[in-house]
């Protein structure tokens, strides 16, 4: 599935009133990839929070900015520059101490989402792969399952994206069961 086909997918999941998603994404392009649904989104006036757990947020916004992407109404949870020691000075986003810190996580989306101007919302996790990292399967499978129901009950549309090379059959299995849609499989 192309990345075009893929974001015609999610605008269409989007308005037929799906809340959570899950994207799989080949390895090869993921980081284009990622960027460009990003773009689309924010392209169509969407305000988003996009959670970082593969890339420092710095490097998404320059990507994002050579896009020319809208960035009016983005903001970011990095999970990562603190911990590799990255820039973190950036006023749209907030970093979590640790990508283990998954509680910390939810608290910043929320204090995030107050933030947004969009009625239309998104929350974008660049690689669900990157928390699985740090977390043991059953502590991220429930992780999983309280972000995605916390978000269906706020109405903001969640895409939980997963490289496809990496993602095992536990977690897929886990994603597939509290996705709405499963794009790209």
């Amino acid at each position: 599935m192309s990345i075009k086909d893929t974001a015609q997918s999610i605008i269409k999941s989007i308005n037929e009133g799906d809340t959570l998603t899950t994207i799989s994404l080949g390895a090869d392009d993921f980081r284009a990839d990622s960027v460009k649904i990003a773009s689309v989104l924010l392209n169509k006036k969407l305000g988003g929070i996009y959670v970082t757990t593969s890339r420092p947020s710095s490097h998404i916004i320059n990507e994002l900015e050579e896009a020319k992407a809208d960035l009016s109404d983005l903001y970011f949870v990095d999970l990562v520059s603190m911990t590799v020691g990255g820039t973190t000075g950036d006023p749209r986003t907030l970093y979590v101490e640790s990508p283990t810190m998954l509680e910390s996580i939810l608290l910043n989306i929320s204090l995030l989402e107050r933030r947004l101007k969009a009625k239309r919302r998104f929350v974008m996790f660049d690689s669900v792969n990157g928390l699985s990292i740090y977390s043991e399967p059953k502590v991220l499978r429930e992780f999983i399952n309280v972000l995605g129901n916390s978000m269906r009950i706020r109405e903001i549309y969640s895409m939980l994206l997963t490289v496809k090379e990496q993602t095992d059959e536990d977690l897929g299995s886990a994603l597939k069961l509290l996705s709405d849609k499963v794009i790209g499989e």
